[in-house]
């Protein structure tokens, strides 16, 4: 039975990220209209502009809680129908007595099973708003329909693949962190409560139903005082080994060839805030790199920042004013540089930042990604050294002495329509010339008849494939810089197209952004 997904708009509102994360992902799979938010307070002012149908909220927020937010939602007369459903880790009666009063909808307990959560969603936007008269909320009703997955886009399989093992990381070293803190007898029982209280819902969407009892188990002992001590440390133990054990079983498979290049390698990290210079580390522990943690201001000229074989600088509000985004003179010859941030705050660099032979990291990072951006960066040829460059930008001239052409010309090849259009609409938004093909063989004619600045490759197309494209491009020697777009998610593609001569590449699904960040940089060069 077909069932028609009419994308109502929801928002949600978790501050534990992996959380916030997986439920959009999930949702937007179901093909409804989200946003989100960390914060209660967030939330209300967000209802000003926009207006969901339902709000998810987790009841046990920062600030004000969620069930506050759910009273204010109700009370405004303009916010008053919009469905409220309090999710929480933990089934107290009294937390569904307060649901009710603050006029909530519905309340769900976690773990939510991955499968459960779009019927229960659907379910409560069927129903017609009522505020209800007393303390018991409308029981569940069995799911009415199935909506079939197969007819929906798939979801962004790779930032749930990366959410996960940023799950298990956190979890490993958090668990460890509050093992050492209990030893120490400065375990904050509040904090480690609400850590927990967040694994809850994590391990049940990422179907790791056991993590998600013992998680409930831990924070029921922390929150019922007196604690039997030796019973959480035997519990927390039990905890972190379960985590390390998943960890290992889902660590990424990295090419032998990049596990290499990095492994002894010291790795400089400037302007990293501390979750983001955790999830770095974590990703060059997997290859036995050497990372160091460094300042903002810890500029270039830094003995220690020079004796690093490769520098990762964080593009955000601690470097944005720093020499390192600001003096690009500064650098000393030879640098290998990747720039991480947010793909807008990446497009956003100054011109005289992309033109060097930098490699550009976007959120949200993935160990794979990570680990084969620096292996990029130290493997290419710079301005500065003429080192041996890999075959990558062997036979790709520059586009001009640092200067992008006034309107560059782009050839787009892919068999996916709305890839066509939506890229194809960024590009002339942005001052560019764009031509597409559907397949190989056009792709290939018009960079020989356009000789375009750049040519965006999907790797599966039908008649000549990418791979095929960019070996005859690079055959002919045509002068154009090539990004090839992959959804295989294999590194060992990845390589293979650096091998035949691309200058960059992207994952799909991509941002459009990111794709115009990583052009602006190619066209610089």
């Amino acid at each position: 039975m077909l069932v028609h997904v009419a994308g109502e708009p929801i928002l949600i509102v978790d501050d534990a990220q992996v959380n916030l994360n997986l439920t959009r992902l999930l949702l937007m799979h179901e093909g409804y209209a989200v946003r989100t938010a960390t914060r209660a307070e967030d939330a209300i002012d967000m209802l000003a502009v926009f207006r969901p149908d339902l709000i998810l909220a987790d009841i046990r927020l920062p600030g004000m809680d969620g069930f506050e937010m759910a009273r204010r939602v109700k009370r405004n007369p303009q916010t008053r129908t919009i469905k409220v459903v309090a999710v929480t880790g933990s089934a107290q009666a009294d937390d569904v007595v307060r649901a009710a009063e603050a006029g909530c909808d519905a309340y769900l307990t976690r773990p939510i099973e991955t499968k459960v959560l779009a019927t229960r969603i659907r379910e409560v936007l069927d129903r017609a708003v009522k505020v209800p008269t007393d303390h018991r909320l409308p029981a569940p009703k069995p799911p009415a329909r199935v909506i079939p997955r197969a007819a929906l886009p798939a979801p962004a399989e790779t930032e749930v693949e990366g959410l996960h093992r940023q799950f298990l990381t956190e979890g490993e070293t958090k668990t460890r962190e509050m093992l050492e803190n209990l030893n120490a007898g400065g375990l904050n029982t509040g904090a480690a409560a609400r850590q927990l209280h967040s694994w809850i819902g994590s391990a049940g969407l990422l179907g790791h139903p056991e993590l998600s009892q013992r998680a409930r188990t831990l924070e029921q002992k922390l929150l019922q005082p007196p604690c039997d001590w030796q019973e959480v440390r035997e519990h927390l133990t039990t905890l972190m080994l379960s985590f390390s054990e998943l960890r290992q079983s889902a660590a990424p498979s990295v090419p032998g060839k990049v596990s290499d290049a990095l492994r002894g390698k010291r790795v400089a990290l400037v302007g990293f805030q501390a979750d983001g210079a955790e999830k770095m580390c974590a990703a060059l522990a997997e290859v036995g790199a050497r990372p160091r943690l460094f300042e903002a201001t810890d500029g270039p000229e830094c003995h220690p920042v020079q004796e690093c074989d490769v520098v990762a600088v964080h593009v955000g509000p601690q470097t944005l004013h720093s020499v390192w985004l600001n003096e690009p003179g500064a650098l000393r010859a030879g640098t290998r540089l990747v720039l991480a941030g947010q793909r807008r705050d990446l497009l956003e660099l100054p011109s005289s930042v992309l033109g060097r032979d930098v490699e550009l990291l976007a959120e949200p990072w993935q160990v794979e990604e990570v680990l084969l951006r620096l292996h990029m960066a130290m493997s290419r040829r710079t301005r500065e050294t003429g080192a041996a460059a890999p075959p990558a930008s062997a036979d790709v001239p520059a586009t001009g002495s640092g200067t992008a052409p006034s309107r560059p010309k782009v050839v787009l090849a892919d068999d996916d329509g709305i890839v066509l259009t939506v890229v194809g609409s960024t590009l002339q938004n942005y001052g560019m010339t764009c031509e597409t093909a559907s397949n190989g063989r056009d792709a290939l004619r018009l960079i020989r008849e356009n000789k375009p600045n750049v040519a965006v490759l999907d790797v599966n197309m039908p008649g000549h494939d990418g791979y095929e494209v960019l070996s005859a491009v690079r055959a002919a020697n045509l002068p154009v810089a090539v990004i090839l777009l992959t959804a295989r998610q294999r590194e060992g593609d990845i390589l293979r197209g650096f091998q035949l001569g691309a200058d960059d590449y992207l994952v799909k699904p991509f941002n459009p952004l990111e794709l115009m960040a990583r052009m602006k940089r190619l066209l610089r060069r």
